[in-house]
């Protein structure tokens, strides 16, 4: 079971993505307990205002599987700017009612951080909601998206009710996903993740591909009255099309999945290692007082940030290192050592352990030792 969510990670469905506590607002390296899940998890959200017309829109979903993207409501003098979408219509139409609740005014520009579903399907619900809205995301996202993006969905779609089937499955068995006995932390997450996986399920199929209108490159910055909304490709990480919007007046970063909090999400071979650790150093330059990661809860510093840039500079040398040495892949796993990152980022949480398994140990390596073999 564990090689078939890496392979629906690896296909960027990013609806089964990471094992990820949404929580509220908080420092970078502080927990707390998550809060018991809504019965409707369109709705499971809180609204948290960050800077004067600046609101943060923070999943407060429990520990799972299943993930959907933060958003930020940017309200200007006479419009809207909206950072991602969900990964259903349901959800997005109950993040527009949020937004009707702080503003009349219309959505101008729909920013989205890069190419998954669960930061692009709800793009459709601004585009019916408000006619000439404009959707900015990074050019490659324009060409990824009908192609690869297609194909990806079409395997989510086919593959997610078997995946759905053996979380209900577990639960009867009181087994978790690698066959021992549910702790009550996984047995919340997976309630968790099956409704929200219904729900995704219910509108996959008809939810429509919207594709940016404006495209960005290198960075584009839009002027809001007084307002400047800068929105950065500083490199790459989790994928080639990474999309930063940074409000310098206010202090505000808005990163998409290059943050995601308390695991980050890696896939092979879209996440570009070696990369990673100086494009969140970049993002560390701008100095930002808030951060609001694609996934997890508003952080008050860069100290997460700083401990992402170590953990991938460090798979980055070690596994470098490893090829120079002539090891296999599997050798390198296995020489690689992350028992301190493992600690950091998990400490004792099964779910968070499993995750960083997943999402770290198993596709973080053998994208690294991919990119150094091809320029060994």
């Amino acid at each position: 079971m564990p090689s078939k969510q890496a392979i629906w990670f690896g296909c960027a469905t990013m609806l089964f993505s990471a094992l990820l506590f949404r929580q509220p607002a908080v420092s970078s390296a502080q927990d707390q307990t998550p809060r018991a899940a809504t019965s409707n998890p369109a709705r499971n959200f809180d609204v948290q205002k960050l800077a004067e017309g600046v609101y943060a829109v923070v999943r407060q979903d429990l520990p799972g599987l299943m993930v959907d993207a933060n958003n930020v409501f940017i309200i200007n003098d006479e419009d809207v700017i909206v950072v991602d979408a969900n990964g259903a219509p349901a959800i997005t139409e109950e993040v527009l009612a949020a937004l009707r609740k702080l503003t009349s005014k219309p959505v101008k520009y729909v920013i989205n951080t890069h190419y998954h579903d669960d930061h692009i399907r709800g793009n459709q619900v601004y585009r019916d909601a408000f006619p000439g809205v404009e959707f900015i995301g990074h050019a490659f996202a324009r060409e990824y998206l009908p192609n690869q993006g297609a194909a990806n969905r079409k395997d989510f779609l086919e593959g997610a009710p078997d995946f759905r089937d053996t979380i209900k499955d577990s639960l009867a068995k009181n087994k978790n996903l690698r066959g021992t006995d549910l702790t009550a932390e996984e047995r919340a997450s997976y309630e968790s993740d099956i409704r929200l996986v219904d729900l995704v399920l219910r509108e996959g199929a008809q939810a429509q591909t919207v594709l940016p209108t404006i495209t960005v490159t290198d960075r584009l910055t839009l002027y809001r009255g007084k307002r400047v909304i800068d929105i950065r490709h500083l490199g790459h990480g989790h994928t080639a099309a990474d999309l930063v919007v940074h409000l310098p007046e206010e202090k505000i970063a808005i990163t998409g999945d290059l943050v995601v909090w308390p695991v980050p999400l890696v896939g092979n071979p879209q996440s570009k290692i070696g990369a990673w650790a100086a494009t969140l150093e970049k993002l560390r330059g701008l100095q930002p007082s808030v951060i609001v990661p694609g996934h997890g809860p508003v952080l008050r510093d860069d100290s997460y940030l700083k401990l992402l840039a170590d953990l991938f500079g460090s798979l980055q040398r070690q596994t470098a290192a490893a090829v120079t040495r002539g090891e296999t892949l599997e050798q390198a796993r296995k020489s690689v050592n992350l028992d301190e990152f493992r600690r950091q980022f998990a400490g004792d949480s099964p779910v968070r352990r499993f995750s960083f398994g997943m999402y770290v140990v198993g596709p973080a390596v053998a994208a690294a030792y991919r990119e150094a073999k091809e320029t060994h």
